[in-house]
């Protein structure tokens, strides 16, 4: 990472921290590599972004939602290929014994940037002569790496006392979801297509995860299995999207921007559902904050694809890390549920009525990572000292140019904000004190996140709403008691308009819809 965008991401990971967003884990016993908390302002906009993910891509389309173990017996596991498969290359130093991944060591090393050595899918034995080859050394204390070999990366567990029932903890959400399948579509008709998504965490013991939230052994996904027909690769929303546009990755390393409908005649996509999914992705990171022009999708070349594949897209977004992949969707095939059926011994086919046949559904999988969208939201929103915005960078109206803040800030979307609104009393005397207490309830009442605070000057208080991305303050002063009337301050432009208190519930969730964060915003 170029030490500009270093400085950025640590910047930025302390921000975060002072602010409540994220708290290193037992931080108090050292904080171990890869795990971190939320703080209660980053819990409230991970939910968020969680709730947006549930509405764009389960209610929308009447899908399903689950909730399953995060821990797996061995034998779904062997079933699945992750006892196997799931294993990343692994190097240790001779001299201090660490441990490291090795494609990323590789990928770290000058020398090897500039020869420009695809490093993806290579095996074991070939990152050791890169290793070799360009004297790439440990990093801890410049030691002579050792020969690579492969670590498995699921946490191993047992199930009861004994040890000899062994279980893991889930790498992914997905296998709950093709554990239950039979039981669901059953309780639905056993109709096909169907949807079933869940949101939860997964574990993953990752060799040296770095990059904050980018690398992380425990963390949540949003994920979703669309199960279909083989012989129906068609959805029945995709001639409503057909035209829009989406920017591509493609395997050559050009970047063009096609229509659903070019890509997949291209080939880019391999069937209707992907790309209906892709089109979907889109419009919740652009729900969530994130510029358009920065993520596309990536195609992924059919050597690098997982062992479960038959066509990955990755969304990729540009950060202070480089450009991260933060979802992948792929087309699973029958993969998951053949192989259970085979292991198991359980039928996981579905009767086809209209062509009075039992057939093995395909499946499509959008699986999104939440704490890395997280991360993307927060880089993507955030503004540091003295920025203005302006229509290039936020705004909504070319009136927001006088917003120069000399504090830093982020500029959420209201749906993602972790609140709605805080209520400010000008001072705690003379009866605004309850007067504020009684706007806060009555605004919680009609289901915004609402925070009272009644400390410091306005100023200082309106800097602190800013800080955290709080679109909307309300200030309680003497004109209220006099007439009910507040002072509703934007965020993104701070300019004021003010409103009846029976008005101010209503008009803030419409402004919330229109993702309203300027006065002047038409």
């Amino acid at each position: 990472m170029a030490n500009d965008a270093k400085k950025k991401s640590d910047a930025l990971v302390d921000v975060a921290i002072r602010r409540s967003m994220l708290i290193p884990s037992a931080e108090i016993y050292g904080s171990p590599a890869g795990f971190f908390d939320y703080g209660p302002i980053g819990c409230a906009i991970k939910r968020k972004i969680e709730n947006l993910w549930r509405e764009e891509m389960l209610v929308k389309e009447g899908f399903h939602e689950i909730e399953t173990s995060v821990i797996l017996p061995e034998a779904v596991l062997k079933a699945s290929g992750h006892a196997d498969n799931f294993k990343d290359p692994v190097v240790a130093c001779k001299k201090c014994n660490s441990r490291f991944r090795a494609d990323h060591l590789l990928a770290e090393n000058e020398s090897v940037k500039k020869a420009g050595v695809k490093l993806e899918g290579m095996p074991a034995e070939k990152l050791t002569e890169l290793i070799r080859a360009h004297k790439v050394a440990c990093p801890n204390d410049k030691g002579e790496m050792g020969e690579v070999g492969y670590f498995n990366m699921m946490f191993k567990t047992a199930i009861g006392a004994g040890d000899d029932r062994v279980a893991y903890c889930r790498p992914e959400t997905a296998q709950g979801i093709f554990l239950d399948f039979s039981r669901i579509v059953k309780n639905y008709g056993n109709r096909l297509p169907i949807g079933i998504g869940q949101v939860g965490r997964s574990f993953r013991n990752e060799i040296s995860p770095r990059q904050g939230l980018v690398r992380m052994r425990e963390f949540s996904q949003m994920e979703l299995e669309y199960f279909f027909n083989p012989s129906q690769q068609t959805h029945p929303k995709f001639a409503e999207v057909s035209s829009e546009k989406l920017v591509f990755e493609l395997e050559d390393g050009s970047v063009r921007e096609l229509a659903l409908a070019q890509a997949l005649s291209e080939g880019i996509v391999p069937n209707e559902i992907m790309a209906y999914f892709l089109w979907k992705q889109e419009k919740l990171y652009l729900a969530a904050g994130i510029p358009r022009d920065k993520f596309r999708f990536r195609k992924i070349p059919a050597n690098d694809t997982p062992h479960y594949s038959r066509g990955n897209i990755d969304l990729v977004v540009d950060t202070s890390y480089g450009w991260i992949e933060t979802t992948g969707t792929a087309y699973r095939t029958d993969y998951d549920l053949s192989s259970h059926a085979k292991h198991s011994g359980a039928d996981l086919s579905v009767f086809v009525e209209e062509e009075k046949k039992k057939v093995v559904p395909h499946v499509v999988e959008p699986s999104m990572g939440v704490d890395r969208m997280f991360w993307c939201v927060l880089e993507h929103c955030f503004h540091p000292k003295s920025t203005v915005i302006s229509e290039g960078n936020g705004a909504h109206s070319p009136e927001a140019n006088r917003a120069e803040k000399d504090w830093e800030w982020f500029n959420f979307p209201p749906a993602i904000a972790p609140y709605h609104a805080w209520v400010f009393p000008l001072m705690k005397k003379d009866g605004m004190d309850a007067k504020a207490c009684e706007v806060e309830a009555l605004l919680r009442s009609a289901g915004l996140s609402v925070y009272c605070q009644e400390t410091g000057s306005i100023g200082k208080r309106y800097a602190r709403a800013d800080e955290v991305g709080v679109p909307y303050c309300i200030t309680i002063d003497y004109d209220t008691l006099k007439d009910n009337t507040v002072t509703l301050r934007f965020r993104n432009d701070g300019r004021q308009v003010r409103l009846k208190v029976d008005e101010l519930a209503a008009n803030i969730l419409s402004f919330v819809k229109q993702g309203k964060v300027t006065a002047g915003f038409a």
